[in-house]
């Protein structure tokens, strides 16, 4: 018979303290973002988004036509497999119903 390997009882678990209420919270001195705002904060999303597609590297135009073709094959597979289980169980329902 193997050795069982007793660990020794977890500590008991700490009570919860108790929940500190939030501070209430001050009114907002800033005043709503302008036309003006919103279009740096959009120029902003736009440069950080060119700066992320420059980092990613991108497949050659051989790599690319593999890829293509690949996913071409297996589209038409999955068509015709499908195809065929619909016709089949097509042809069973109208049998069992028939």
């Amino acid at each position: 018979m193997a050795k069982r390997n007793i660990k020794a009882p977890l500590a008991p678990p700490k009570k919860p303290e108790a929940a500190r209420p939030l501070p209430a919270s001050k009114p907002s001195t800033t005043p709503a973002k302008s036309k003006d705002g919103k279009r740096r904060g959009i120029r902003l999303w736009w440069r950080e988004t060119v700066g992320e597609l420059r980092k990613v590297t991108w497949p050659t135009l051989p790599d690319a036509w593999k890829l293509t073709r690949v996913v071409l094959i297996v589209m038409g597979a999955m068509s015709l497999l499908l195809g065929l289980l619909d016709f089949l169980f097509s042809r069973m329902i109208t049998a069992l119903l028939g």
